[in-house]
């Protein structure tokens, strides 16, 4: 599938569920009779980052998980999914054949994909945890199968509030030709700076060797795969795109930027989708978290 999914963000996930799970007390579920114990399952929020304007369904397993198709640039609330190792799909409209799928937790170790051959990774949706699915387009079309041109991004996400007066936001970039972008007020302070396609600014970048990555990966957590950043509050701020080389600024096809608003005490997730050289055209999209 693509080059991107390297970036679908897989993380350790047995050591990452043993360092997640450490911070909870397992008597608050064990010690409950078994008839009593709520079902255990994952908090997923499905986001449409694609290019095409088909409205989407997401799937875990078989189960198609959203109640309605989702429209280009919006997303669900959180719901309820498999957790561990799970295998999530993407179908258009009322089809029955799968735009993209993906196996979550389904292997050892990270392996990158290729146009020959899919991302694995070892991070797969956590019980009680929260975690936003994004699907985009690739970069690189399969040579397998040249229809398929979706991919699926897991990451996992912080809602930890931020600090008094404070938002938190991340930002990717889903454009296929974009170059490294920064996310920037207008008045020049910046965000997030050489965020390259398939990546979240500030994230801990898996490096490979041979298409596998190392045995252990130098500061990655679940935090780091699709980290927030606190920055203050505001209305209308006024934010741009720009080309991290040249630091012109990217026109965009809509106006979500031009009067934005962070609230206090919000989480947000800011990504580019569409193209540079096309269409769509490039546009800007703010996700809220809570």
């Amino acid at each position: 599938m693509k080059h991107m999914r390297i970036y679908k963000f897989q993380i350790l996930f047995f050591a990452l569920a043993a360092t997640l799970f450490a911070s909870c007390k397992k008597t608050d579920y064990l010690d409950i009779n078994a008839g009593d114990r709520p079902a255990l399952s994952a908090k997923v929020k499905f986001i449409n980052a694609r290019q095409s304007t088909v409205a989407v369904n997401f799937w875990d397993f078989t189960r198609k998980v959203t109640a309605a198709a989702l429209q280009r640039n919006t997303a669900s609330g959180y719901l309820d999914t498999q957790f561990g190792k799970v295998q999530f799909n993407l179908t258009e409209g009322t089809e029955a054949s799968y735009r993209a799928s993906y196996i979550f937790g389904g292997s050892a170790n990270f392996v990158q994909e290729t146009n020959s051959a899919s991302f694995a990774g070892p991070n797969g949706p956590i019980a009680d945890f929260a975690h936003s699915l994004f699907t985009v387009k690739k970069r690189l079309t399969s040579t397998l199968n040249p229809g398929n041109i979706d991919s699926l991004i897991l990451v996992y996400d912080d809602l930890t509030l931020p600090a008094t007066g404070k938002a938190k936001v991340r930002f990717a970039n889903f454009s296929p030709d974009a170059p490294k972008v920064d996310l920037t007020y207008a008045a020049g302070t910046e965000i997030f700076t050489g965020v390259a396609y398939g990546n979240f600014g500030n994230q801990t970048i898996i490096p490979y060797t041979s298409g596998k990555a190392p045995a252990v990966i130098e500061g990655l957590t679940w935090k780091t795969l699709g980290p927030f950043k606190e920055v203050e509050a505001g209305t209308n701020l006024s934010l741009v795109i720009k080309d991290n080389t040249t630091k012109a600024v990217i026109p965009l096809t809509n106006s979500a930027l031009n009067a934005a608003t962070f609230e206090a005490g919000k989480i947000y997730t800011v990504y580019i989708n569409g193209t540079v050289g096309g269409a769509p055209g490039i546009t800007a999209t703010i996700i809220t978290h809570n």
